[in-house]
């Protein structure tokens, strides 16, 4: 008789039907079970039986009760909040807690069910991380489309304000009006995405746990696509911030002597790992030192080191100097792409400006050399471009440090 009941638990989709059976085979009415949860290490009803309980206190406060002392008798509401029944709880294999509500029935009267929990315990929890890695790759998915629409909106939205901007004859204070309003949106929007981006990279790298890449590839597939798109995301957003601030006047920097050549050497090394497609020269890097903050200087070295690669996709080679001039160093990127007009070349380090020859071939807002002029700005250098036929070479300087 206790075989057919017990089989009765295999399906999630009438599993809690199928336990008030087998509570009515013990004298009770209804039957749950707990299982632990192993990301997040608590216990959570399992998977088929109900997910919200009346009063959840009361029943957390039970099922600790049975985790400590192996067993627990009291009243749990069920189903509602004003109905009081008689359970009893007793502790189940792998931390599992099992509750019979409206009955008592004693140890001897469920020994043929605690021999069999084991296998019932092992089906849930099978069951809970299958259930927990579909949610994931679902959110992994919702992450992604999410990524594209902000990044289709935000293109549109630079594409407008870029025509606001070269088109001489808007009115000054409207364009002002517009571009405050922008940057309010942008420091809201961006603080705002921060957090859920947070959250989801967590939920990739739990999923990326659960699923090894060897036993499911198309999961793995989708969460490196997912990891790809929030990687981009999360420049854009540094971006976005980086511009508020500055327009705030909110950028800090801590100032500390940096070794130029060092610094070269450094930067290189991390770009490189990130193409196949190009190899970073280091024509000539000189001894220097400097006065600046190295992250910050480190970001325009490798927002230009990007660019040059990411504007010529047809090259196979990026070349980056450094040289010494009237007490000032010189840092210059070269690459070989189709070049800049030259009637553009004073607009590129202005916001959101981008040359519409490349604008329609490669992505992006149009704020990278933008946040790179003003920081070199900041460090009292200067920044410019040259270009031709053959390519363009961007370049800043900063003051060297007294001996």
């Amino acid at each position: 008789m206790l075989s057919p009941l017990v089989a009765g638990l295999n399906n999630p989709a009438n599993r809690f039907q199928a336990a008030n059976k087998l509570a009515h085979f013990f004298g009770c009415l209804h039957l749950f079970v707990f299982i632990v949860d192993r990301e997040i290490g608590i216990l959570l009803p399992a998977p088929g039986f109900p997910q919200t309980l009346p009063n959840g206190k009361f029943w957390q406060d039970f099922t600790l009760g049975c985790s400590k002392n192996g067993h627990h008798q009291g009243l749990l509401p069920f189903p509602d909040a004003n109905t009081l029944q008689e359970s009893v709880g007793i502790l189940g294999p792998e931390q599992s807690v099992i509750v019979f509500l409206g009955g008592t029935p004693t140890h001897e009267q469920i020994r043929p069910l605690i021999e069999i929990l084991p296998i019932l315990i092992n089906l849930f929890t099978r069951e809970l991380v299958e259930f927990s890695t579909q949610a994931r790759i679902d959110l992994a998915d919702k992450a992604v489309t999410k990524a594209e629409k902000l990044a289709a909106t935000i293109d549109i939205m630079r594409v407008h304000l870029k025509d606001a901007l070269v088109e001489q004859k808007k009115d000054k204070k409207a364009i002002e009006e517009l571009m405050q309003k922008k940057d309010e949106f942008m420091n809201v929007a961006s603080h705002e995405l921060k957090t859920p981006i947070t959250i989801t990279k967590a939920y990739l790298q739990i999923l990326q746990k659960l699923i090894p890449p060897q036993e499911n590839t198309t999961a793995g597939d989708f969460i490196l696509k997912a990891n790809k798109q929030l990687g981009k995301l999360t420049a854009l957003i540094n971006d976005l911030l980086d511009v508020s601030k500055i327009h705030a006047g909110q950028m800090v920097y801590h100032f500390a002597e940096i070794d130029s050549k060092n610094l070269i050497e450094e930067v290189v090394a991390q770009v490189q790992v990130t193409t196949q497609t190009h190899q970073i020269i280091i024509a000539h890097n000189v001894p220097a030192k400097i006065n600046g903050e190295q992250h910050r200087v480190e970001q325009v070295i490798n927002n230009f080191l990007s660019n040059a690669i990411k504007y010529s996709p047809g090259a196979e080679k990026v070349i980056i100097r450094s040289d010494i001039n009237d007490n000032t160093v010189k840092f210059s990127v070269r690459d070989f792409c189709i070049g800049i007009p030259i009637d553009k070349q004073q607009y590129v380090f202005d916001r959101f400006y981008r040359v519409q020859e490349s604008s329609k071939n490669f992505s992006g807002l149009g704020l990278g050399l933008y946040i790179s002029a003003e920081i070199i700005r900041r460090h009292g250098g200067t920044v410019g471009v040259n270009s031709d036929a053959s390519g363009s070479e961007f370049y800043f300087t900063l003051p060297v440090l007294d001996a």
